[in-house]
C-alpha cells in the first residue's frame, strides 16, 4: 500500500470516529495517513465549511463518513434535514473532487426499527420507520448515485446495529447504557420485558472490519453483524453477575414489540475465515474496570 493515501475520517470527534482515529493510526496490520475533522472546526451541514476540505480530496484519498446527528438526541424533522445536508456537501465535494473510496456509516434503521424480521440481509426492502432511519437510507442513494456519476471506485453503505464499547457518552439503551448504570449504582430502566432480539456489536471489531474494507475496493452494502442475537434480558443477566444487588424497573413498552436477527453471509465472505467478533460477555466485561 502506498502510505500517501490518506483516510480522512469525518467525525472523529464522536464515539466511533474516536475509536476509528486511533485503531487505524496505531494499526499493525497497514500504514494509514489519518486526518481527523468534526466540529467546531468543520460543518459539514455549512456548504461553506465543507468545501475547505477540497484541498485535502485527491484521487487516494479514502474518506470514512461517520458524522450525523444521532437518533438518541432526538429523532425530529430538524435532525433528518441536519443529516441530509451533510451527505449533500459531501456530495457536491465529490462532484468537484473525486476520491478513491467512500465508507458511509448508515444503520440497520433502514429496515425499520419495528419491524419483525429474524433473517434480515442486504436484499432486504428498506422500510425506515424513523427519521434517522429515512435520512440514512437517503443518504445511501444520494452517495451511490454520486459514487457512480464521478467514478469513485468503492463506497461501501456500513449498517450496523448498536455500537457499544469504552468511551460511548450516548448512554444508550443497550449494553453502554445499562453498564454505566451499574457501576454507578443506579437502577435499570427496561422497556417491557426486554426478551425482544438485537445484535450488539463492540467497537473494536468494528474496527477491525473497517480496516479490512479499506484495503478493498468493493462497491456494496454491507451489514457489520455477527449473526448473533442478544436480548436485553441477557445483558441485565451478565451484569447481574459482577453486580448483585443491581435493580431493575420495568415500564411499559412505547413501541411494538419486534426481534431482529440479521443474515451475516456477505459481511463474513469479506472477512477472514478466523475472524471471530466479541461475544456479548465479552465485550460487557471489558466496559467493567
Amino acid at each position: 500500500m502506498n502510505i500517501s493515501e490518506k483516510v480522512i475520517i469525518l467525525g472523529h470527534s464522536g464515539f466511533i470516529g474516536k475509536h476509528l482515529e486511533r485503531y487505524l493510526s496505531y494499526s499493525q496490520v497497514s500504514s494509514w495517513n489519518v486526518v481527523g475533522h468534526s466540529l467546531p472546526n468543520l460543518d459539514l451541514t455549512n456548504w461553506d465549511s465543507t468545501q475547505q476540505l477540497e484541498s485535502v480530496f485527491d484521487a487516494e484519498t479514502r474518506l470514512i463518513l461517520t458524522a450525523a446527528v444521532k437518533r438518541q438526541f432526538g429523532d425530529t424533522l430538524n435532525s433528518f434535514h441536519q443529516n441530509l445536508s451533510i451527505v449533500e456537501n459531501v456530495c457536491r465535494l465529490l462532484e468537484r473532487k473525486p476520491i478513491k473510496q467512500v465508507i458511509f456509516f448508515s444503520s440497520a434503521a433502514v429496515y425499520g426499527e419495528e419491524t419483525e424480521n429474524t433473517n434480515i440481509y442486504e436484499e432486504t426492502p428498506a422500510s425506515p420507520t424513523s427519521f434517522y432511519g429515512i435520512a440514512k437510507y437517503t443518504s445511501e442513494r444520494l452517495l451511490r448515485k454520486t459514487c457512480l456519476d464521478y467514478q469513485i471506485g468503492s463506497l461501501v453503505c456500513l449498517r450496523p446495529p448498536l455500537i457499544y464499547g469504552p468511551d460511548d457518552q450516548g448512554q444508550t439503551y443497550g449494553p453502554s447504557g445499562f453498564c454505566s448504570a451499574a457501576m454507578a449504582g443506579k437502577p435499570i430502566t427496561l422497556w417491557g420485558d426486554g426478551t425482544e432480539l438485537r445484535e450488539f456489536v463492540f467497537i473494536d471489531d468494528l474496527c477491525k472490519i473497517v480496516e479490512k474494507l479499506l484495503n478493498s475496493d468493493i462497491f456494496t452494502e454491507l451489514n457489520v453483524v455477527s449473526g448473533v442475537s442478544y436480548s436485553f434480558v441477557d445483558i441485565i443477566s451478565i451484569l447481574k453477575r459482577k453486580f448483585p444487588e443491581l435493580t431493575v424497573e420495568a415500564r411499559p413498552r412505547s413501541k411494538t414489540k419486534a426481534n431482529n436477527a440479521f443474515n451475516p453471509e456477505r459481511i463474513n465472505s469479506f472477512l477472514p475465515s478466523d475472524f471471530e467478533f466479541t461475544s456479548l460477555e465479552q465485550g460487557i466485561l471489558k466496559l467493567i474496570p
